[in-house]
């Protein structure tokens, strides 16, 4: 029994951390170039604000959801250079 509550808890504790608490409104382009993946956090269940989470080398950024298009369109026309 306190297996289970230990491993409800660290779930818990878990979610919660993973959560954004305050978002940029402003990334600057260069960042936005760094983007490898994005996702999105949904103002549901444990998260309490709509963001979009940018993962950047090895760094979580929290932004508001407008930067999602402005993201889309950079990677979209953004072509990598040739060595």
């Amino acid at each position: 029994f306190l297996k289970q509550i230990f491993i409800f808890l660290f779930f818990a504790l878990d979610a919660i951390a993973s959560c954004c608490l305050r978002v940029s409104k402003h990334i600057r382009r260069d960042d936005l170039r760094l983007v490898s993946k994005y996702e999105i956090q949904h103002k549901s269940g444990v998260c309490e604000i709509d963001a979009v989470i940018l993962h950047i080398r090895k760094k979580l950024i929290c932004a508001d959801l407008r930067v999602l298009p402005r993201l889309k369109r950079l990677k979209k026309n953004h072509k990598p250079k040739r060595a």
